[in-house]
């Protein structure tokens, strides 16, 4: 087996000096950093970035794209189309918004992926595959690290450690939207104001506080209008239109099971049937999130070339679908298992195996009607993370959960999107839970040893 690098965060390693100017920075800077990034949690912040090598960045980026591949490839084993792929893994009809069962399962659908990964003593471990067009976070990563590299562009140090952040996000999805729907399109950035990103449910100042990020797509050669599906209308030949604009384009930013109808998604729904405009991405896209597909790796094991099946061995927790016929080992096995909904997001229906009572696993168990998986429990790295109260000027550092989610759009490498827990909370690592979020510092591993 090839050795990889390390993904390993580097904070228990860095060189004193190097941790210091970091703390220091962060106490200077962190208002400025953290102005207006869309945390649920505004009681701690932290006080910099996790820091990785350029090496571990590579490492991560490779993984998602194999697993991401695999993950495609394995679909394609069992189904031609979107629909013969939905009935498989038990959707119901309908249950997708806008999802067109005659759909092909083409490489199309893996153009925008992010990765949720764990990293177990320095090895990437994904436990899931987001496959979307609506990937969050892209937004507030991009612009937390931005902001550190400003505030550390003058400092010496970080020069000489090639200190960097890792490709914009925003940009590598601008360029994959652009390639994907044709230069000179008008194309609306639809998200729902019954959505859970904060400032939704107020269209007109998301719509505002966007702004400079459409203002960016144009720059990149996408013709960009940012507008709630709600407020959505057609015209009199079917197109659709936001307010004095007739679309070319939608990029779907609602995810396709849950979105609240309304007229204006009813306007979408017959444009879509009729054909008159081009979705970024298909909403086919959804059903390869779907985290049955990990079972289906690890089914498949024997039947893959070696590089793949290490790939799976190596980077993917072992999952199983699950049924009555696994209840009582789930129930034996408990402490090293978690059990979560295959069809759903945000951290909703997970169970952390140890973290749950004996009690309260039955009864999850007992509850999971709906299709389920179990997963390998992986024995995540914590996160050594220094957070500020800024109600009351207190410091406190903490080993928290810890999850780093790499991008990839049009199967190009850009942007890490981190999560942690904040001091005290439990293991599950999601934003509408509480997560906090950090952009990724990468440094020169080589130039990092001159400093120890």
């Amino acid at each position: 087996m090839t050795q990889r690098p390390s993904a390993a965060e580097l904070w228990p390693v860095l060189p004193e000096p190097v941790r210091a100017k970091l703390l220091a920075y962060g106490h200077e800077h962190w208002e400025q950093v953290y102005h207006d990034v869309a945390l649920q949690n505004q009681n701690w912040i932290p006080l910099r970035s996790p820091v990785a090598t350029h090496a571990a960045y590579d490492e991560m980026n490779r993984v998602t794209q194999e697993v991401s591949r695999l993950v495609l490839e394995c679909c394609r084993r069992r189904a031609r189309t979107a629909g013969e792929l939905r009935e498989l893994l038990g959707v119901p009809e309908g249950r997708i918004q806008l999802l067109d069962d005659s759909e092909p399962l083409t490489g199309r659908l893996i153009n925008a992926i992010r990765s949720d990964l764990l990293l177990e003593r320095g090895v990437p471990r994904m436990v899931e595959c987001n496959v979307e067009s609506a990937l969050g976070g892209v937004l507030d990563a991009d612009g937390v690290i931005k902001r550190w590299m400003a505030a550390y562009a003058e400092e010496p140090m970080f020069r000489e450690l090639k200190a960097a952040a890792p490709p914009s996000a925003i940009d590598a999805r601008f360029d994959a939207i652009r390639a994907d729907v044709g230069p000179g399109k008008v194309t609306a950035m639809l998200f729902t104001a019954g959505g859970g990103y904060p400032g939704a449910d107020r269209p007109n100042y998301l719509i505002n506080r966007l702004r400079p990020f459409a203002d960016r797509g144009r720059e990149l050669g996408v013709d960009l209008v940012v507008y709630p599906v709600e407020w959505i209308e057609q015209d009199a030949a079917g197109r659709l239109v936001a307010g004095e604009l007739t679309l070319d384009a939608v990029w779907r930013m609602f995810v396709p099971p849950y979105v609240q109808d309304s007229p204006g998604m009813a306007a979408v729904r017959l444009a879509h049937e009729a054909g008159t405009f081009r979705m970024y991405l298909p909403s086919a896209v959804w059903l390869l999130s779907n985290k049955t597909i990990f079972a289906w790796l690890w089914e498949d094991l024997d039947s893959l070339p070696d590089e793949d099946a290490e790939v799976i061995r190596a980077h993917v927790p072992q999952t199983w679908v699950y049924g009555p016929e696994l209840r009582q080992r789930a129930i034996d096995d408990r402490a090293r298992l978690v059990l979560k909904p295959t069809d759903d997001y945000g951290g909703h229906g997970v169970f952390i195996g140890p973290l749950t009572s004996d009690e309260d696993w039955v009864a999850a168990l007992d509850a999971a009607t709906g299709p389920h998986i179990i997963q390998e429990l992986i024995e995540a790295d914590p996160l050594t993370m220094q957070f500020l109260q800024p109600a009351s000027g207190d410091v406190v550092e903490a080993e928290v959960s810890y999850c780093v989610s790499t991008y990839l759009f049009d199967r190009i490498p850009a942007g890490v999107f981190t999560r942690f827990s904040p001091p005290g909370a439990g293991g599950v690592v999601n934003l509408t839970q509480g997560a906090l979020t950090g952009g990724l510092l990468l440094v020169d591993e080589t130039e990092l040893k001159r400093w120890t």
